[in-house]
C-alpha cells in the first residue's frame, strides 16, 4: 500500500506490506477486506518494514486502506523514519 503523499521522488514511491497474520503489534494496523479495499482478508499493515518502489516496476494496484487507516499507518511511519 502507498499514498500520494510518500510519493516525493520522481519515479519512486514508499510501500507498506501487509502480512494476514496478526502478531498483536501495535504498529501493525488492520486492513480490513472488503469492497473498499478489494482485499480477500482481513490483513495487516507492517509500518516497520516501509519500501521503496519503483512505479515502473508495479503492474497493478492490489488493494486500498481507508484514510483512517492510512492516518494511522502515517502515523507509525513518522515514528520509524522521523
Amino acid at each position: 500500500m502507498s499514498h500520494q503523499r510518500y510519493s516525493v521522488i520522481p519515479g519512486l514511491f514508499l510501500a507498506v506490506p501487509l502480512t494476514s497474520t496478526d502478531r498483536g503489534l501495535r504498529h501493525h494496523v488492520a486492513v480490513a477486506a472488503d469492497e473498499a479495499t478489494g482485499l480477500a482478508r482481513a490483513s495487516y499493515a507492517m509500518t516497520e518494514q516501509i519500501r521503496v518502489l519503483a512505479y515502473d516496476r508495479i503492474e497493478r494496484q492490489l488493494g486500498a486502506v481507508d484514510e483512517a487507516s492510512m492516518t494511522q499507518i502515517s502515523r507509525y511511519l513518522h515514528l520509524f523514519v522521523g
